[in-house]
Parts: structure tokens; sequence; C-alpha cells
């Protein structure tokens, strides 16, 4: 999975949603897929997005950093 369209839109749906099973519901997917979504996505960037040594995973700095940046790309693809 690259940093694209759909990684982009999952991403900000764990963000804003706080958890892998209220962003599957939201995106219509099964918990699972997002959160190796999420694990892929990582992987291909080098660098933790998600502490999950929580109940809810907890954004780390660099994911906190990176939302402005979705945010942006997001908006940008939808118009």
């Amino acid at each position: 999975m690259s940093f694209n369209s759909d990684s982009i839109e999952l991403f900000l749906a764990v963000i804003e949603r706080g958890s892998f099973s209220a962003a599957a519901r939201a995106l219509g997917k099964v918990p699972s897929a997002v959160s190796m979504g999420i694990a892929n996505l990582e992987a291909e960037l080098g660098y933790p997005l998600f502490d999950r040594s929580h109940r809810e995973p907890v954004p780390t700095a660099m994911a906190s950093a990176l939302v402005p940046h979705a945010r942006l790309i997001s908006g940008q693809l939808k118009q």
C-alpha cells in the first residue's frame, strides 16, 4: 500500500474516529483490514503512526505531524 488516496482516507478515518473499529465502520471495512492497511502504511513509511499499547490506538508524534498534510491532500483530491 502506497501513500495514495485510499491510504490517506484510511489514515484520516483512524485519526478522526479514534479507533480502527470506528474507522472500519465508517469506511465499510472490517477492523482487521483497517489495522493491516495502517500496518502496511507504517512499513512503507518506515515509522509507526500509532501506539497500539493502549486500548485504542494513540497517534505518534509522526502521525500528528502528518495529519495537516494528509488533510490538505485529501481536500485537494476531493476537488
